[in-house]
């Protein structure tokens, strides 16, 4: 073997090895970057499955708020906005409050044709569905439960 095929032998052999080195430092970054991101997309996930049930909370508490305030048609239209994303995202609710969000789907028409009435008991059971969502997924609603109307009977002196 000639000194100029020996070092084009080298010479090739260096250049296959340094592509080998380089490809495989380049595949352990590329498997690390899709560990990355599969656990920012489970992340995501699990952010925008509590955004959902965030949002869903905040319109019932503005259903409950304008059916306070006397208006009932507003009220009603985003305790039908509530209950249609509670039917969408009732699967997305934590496992042991399953039932509870279920209690709370069973409630969509008497909450409906309360408001719908007019009916100034509706902020109440608003109100009251608030907590038990909140409790339902875990949130800390001690303390927050509605008072129990009081009967016009007990307001005599």
């Amino acid at each position: 073997m000639t000194p100029r095929t020996r070092n084009i032998l080298i010479t090739a052999g260096a250049v296959i090895l340094a592509f080998g080195f380089g490809a495989a430092w380049q595949f352990s970054a590329a498997r690390s970057a899709r560990a990355s991101l599969a656990e920012a997309s489970a992340t995501l996930a699990e952010t925008s499955r509590e955004l959902a049930l965030e949002q869903l909370q905040a319109t019932l508490a503005m259903a409950a708020i304008a059916a306070q305030l006397g208006n009932y048609e507003r009220s009603r239209q985003l305790a039908s906005d509530f209950f249609t994303g509670l039917q969408e995202h009732a699967t997305q609710a934590p496992a042991q409050s399953q039932s509870a969000v279920q209690q709370l789907l069973g409630e969509r028409d008497a909450t409906i044709t309360l408001l719908s009435r007019a009916s100034p008991e509706a902020g109440l059971q608003l109100a009251r569905m608030l907590v038990r969502y909140r409790q339902a997924l875990g949130r800390d609603a001690a303390g927050l439960a509605p008072a129990a109307a009081a009967a016009p009977d007990s307001i005599r002196d």
